[in-house]
């Protein structure tokens, strides 16, 4: 899966601030006696190669609808038949969010279960 990711440049435990390289000047909490970054702004870091791969031929453009995205940001991944370690190229397809969740949904992707 993915995990939180925060790089304190900079700490003043005894003010407890910080700077994150992630999320800039930020208060610090503390977890186990180390100081964490305690804002609300966090980055994900990919830990699966494969996501990668597949992430690689997003369009320009929703397939379904024709949607075109002010960022590329908008638009998602979708794997055509469900399964998510089913990465051919011709199972993929990009669709907006909106296309991607209703997919979703009316196909009942999120009960599928693939071994590992």
């Amino acid at each position: 899966m993915s995990k939180w990711v925060h790089i304190l440049l900079e700490k003043n435990v005894e003010e407890r601030t910080g700077l994150c390289k992630n999320c800039g000047p930020v208060r610090l909490r503390f977890r186990r006696g180390k100081p964490l970054c305690a804002t609300g702004h966090q980055k994900r870091k990919s830990t699966t190669g494969a996501r990668n791969e597949w992430s690689k031929h997003k369009k320009d453009i929703c397939e379904k609808c024709g949607f075109i995205p002010i960022d590329k940001c908008q638009l998602d991944v979708d794997h055509i038949d469900g399964n998510r370690k089913n990465n051919d190229l011709s199972n993929l397809q990009t669709l907006c969010a909106n296309c991607h969740r209703l997919k979703t949904f009316l196909s009942k992707d999120y009960l599928n279960t693939y071994p590992a």
